[in-house]
């Protein structure tokens, strides 16, 4: 892992706690002083009892985010919330700080409960094994994932030199609208939380909203973006810095697609040509999620009828004049796909990949 250095103002720490039995489970971030943070969450109406804890206090500034994996702490009993803010309650006590100015996140099999105790007996060390690197909350945030997805990178003004790291975790149940992802995005310059946030939405939107692994939205997807304002910037080194902060975001995005279960070619997909932004994204989204798309992918098979199928199904009708596609061999890793409607000036990018008899062997077994 290079430049494996936190920005100024974070600590964190990652350890086996025993959810996941011999393997991280249980990491924190914590801020040397109360943060305001920026938050994406789940669009998806059965929530996890962390994203509901974590929608509640993101409105607070903020000292800590503690993370598990293993255990989605979802739909699993009557007192899970009340557990969520047990835990909380007891990071909060052993920070001394207030248990509002927590955020907490999970990832893992819904409807099993969460071992409150195993977590809250190991928070202690949690705190102790604090550092100035990201490599063991990395470890700790993974479920089917088969490697830690960390994006550093040092953005030089002059003299001054601003920080970014990003911490990512998802290899499935990855669509567009978030993923079953949990993304920590944290920087040191200083930055209005309310252009942070229009930067972010934006960033999202061609990032984390714009990659489709199969389809399916979880319950748990979490995305926290905290600047500790330690380096100032003028608004030219704003502007340069959002494009490289953007950049990033895709980058994180695109290690999730990389990464995906069971997948073995990553593929970039234009939709050009569209009436407007809204339409390219959504025919967009749809050839990437489409099923007979992705197994055509996996096979080697340049099958375009799926295309031509999937947009008849969206109500575009196509007129074969008009429409053109473009792309490099099937047989590649790395497949870049071009799909001209003719029908107007807009377009959209998204990211994805095949589906393959693995993917069906991890998930038909997890639980």
């Amino acid at each position: 892992m290079k430049n494996n250095k936190l920005p100024q103002g974070f600590l964190a720490s990652g350890l086996k706690c025993g959810i996941k039995n011999n393997d991280y489970d249980l990491g924190l971030i914590q801020f040397k002083q109360p943060y305001r943070v920026v938050g994406f969450f789940t669009s998806n109406l059965n929530v996890s009892y962390s994203v509901s804890l974590s929608r509640k206090n993101i409105k607070n500034p903020i000292f800590a985010i503690l993370v598990n994996s293993g255990n989605a702490n979802c739909f699993s009993h009557n007192r899970g919330y009340q557990d969520t803010e047990d835990i909380v309650k007891e990071l909060a006590k052993k920070l001394d700080i207030g248990k509002e100015n927590v955020l907490i996140a999970s990832t893992g099999i819904i409807a099993k409960k969460l071992p409150k105790s195993k977590i809250t007996k190991n928070i202690p060390k949690l705190i102790k094994d604090l550092e100035n690197s990201p490599k063991k909350f990395a470890k700790s945030i993974l479920t089917t994932d088969s490697c830690t997805k960390v994006i550093s990178k040092t953005i030089s003004f002059g003299k001054k030199k601003v920080k970014i790291t990003g911490i990512v975790k998802g290899s499935g149940m990855i669509k567009p609208n978030l993923a079953t992802m949990l993304a920590f995005v944290l920087m040191d310059a200083d930055i209005n939380l309310g252009i942070l946030r229009k930067n972010a939405k934006e960033a999202v939107e061609k990032s984390f909203n714009s990659i489709n692994i199969d389809a399916a939205e979880s319950t748990n997807d979490s995305l926290f973006l905290v600047s500790s304002k330690k380096v100032p910037l003028t608004k030219k080194e704003e502007k340069r810095f959002f494009l490289e902060f953007q950049n990033i975001m895709v980058d994180l995005a695109k290690l999730i697609v990389k990464d995906a279960e069971g997948a073995t070619k990553f593929v970039q997909l234009d939709l050009k040509g569209a009436k407007t932004v809204k339409e390219a994204k959504r025919l967009a989204e749809k050839i990437a999620g489409y099923v007979l798309f992705k197994a055509a992918l996996y096979g080697s098979n340049p099958n375009i009828g799926r295309i031509i199928a999937v947009l008849g199904q969206e109500k575009i009708k196509l007129n074969k004049n008009d429409l053109k596609l473009k792309f490099n061999s099937f047989a590649k890793k790395n497949i870049n796909i071009a799909i001209n409607l003719k029908r107007g000036r807009y377009s959209w990018r998204v990211y994805t990949c095949d589906l393959s008899p693995e993917y069906i062997k991890i998930n038909a077994e997890y639980n």
